[in-house]
């Protein structure tokens, strides 16, 4: 449902507030999970920030927008730090045996400290958490790792701390690059950041994950996926909607590579093997 703009005139402005009003809130029924469902959409309006308060989503923009995808009531604020704001909506998360958490909250020495930046990926939306999941059901103890649309390199990252190696991460966004490159410096983890497309990837690798922007992507890529497997490799991919998952694993098997669905409320994560000859 969209949001409610507050109440005014036609062809007035939303209530200021004296002139110190620096941003405005959405406060919603819905929790952060529900939310970051819908994080690129809320990123392209503008998001300042999102924060969770008593277990609800409060989410803020630089002005009211209409036509968002979560319902909610505007409220003007105050000045504050928008960064600080920004950071209290990221809290450390563990899923599975991996412990993630930005670098301005100590959780642990055993944490990956991962720092977004600019990019995707820290481990509080579905589908990079689906993945967290998925890669450590597999043995990647001394096996090669591809990571396609690394973002800020958490998955790689991940896989680096559960054994694999070598691990080479790929993006197409110079920010992402960057972000990856110093998380993984962050973390002490040993792998390889390239700038590119999977058109530039021409070895086989027994482990390749992706987490894509969406079930289109993901489509678009079908067929070249399966080719970057080894021999009984494994194939993680995440980025497809609930609603789409059965077209997506239909390409899948028309391109000769089964897959099976790890469900989830928004987003499925599709995990298959190819054939060991």
């Amino acid at each position: 449902m969209p949001a409610h703009l507050p109440s005014a005139d036609p062809g007035s402005n939303p209530p200021a507030m004296d002139g110190r009003v620096s941003a405005w809130e959405l406060r919603t029924a819905v929790d952060l999970e529900a939310v970051n469902v819908f994080l690129p959409a809320l990123e392209a309006a503008g998001l300042l920030g999102i924060v969770d308060q008593d277990g609800l989503a409060t989410v803020y923009f630089p002005q009211p927008v209409a036509g968002l995808p979560i319902d909610g009531t505007w409220r003007p604020v105050e000045q504050q730090d928008w960064l600080e704001v920004w950071k209290a909506g990221l809290d450390p998360v563990t899923i599975g045996g991996l412990r993630i958490t930005p670098p301005w909250i100590d959780a642990g020495p055993d944490a990956l400290v991962i720092e977004p930046g600019a990019a995707f990926g820290t481990g509080h939306h579905e589908s990079t958490a689906g993945c967290l999941a998925a890669l450590q059901e597999v043995d990647l103890r001394g096996r090669g790792v591809l990571d396609i649309g690394t973002g800020s390199g958490i998955l790689a990252i991940a896989a680096v701390r559960l054994g694999a190696e070598p691990v080479v991460a790929v993006d197409r966004d110079p920010l992402a690059v960057a972000a990856a490159r110093s998380n993984a410096a962050r973390n002490g983890a040993h792998l390889e950041v390239r700038q590119g497309s999977l058109d530039g990837v021409t070895e086989r690798f027994p482990v390749v994950v992706a987490n894509l922007d969406g079930t289109d992507m993901v489509l678009g890529l079908v067929p070249m996926l399966p080719e970057r497997l080894a021999p009984g490799g494994t194939l993680i991919v995440s980025g497809v909607s609930v609603e789409r998952q059965a077209e997506a694993v239909d390409a899948f098997t028309q391109a000769g590579q089964p897959m099976i669905v790890r469900e989830g409320r928004e987003w499925v994560v599709l995990v298959g093997r190819a054939p060991t000859g």
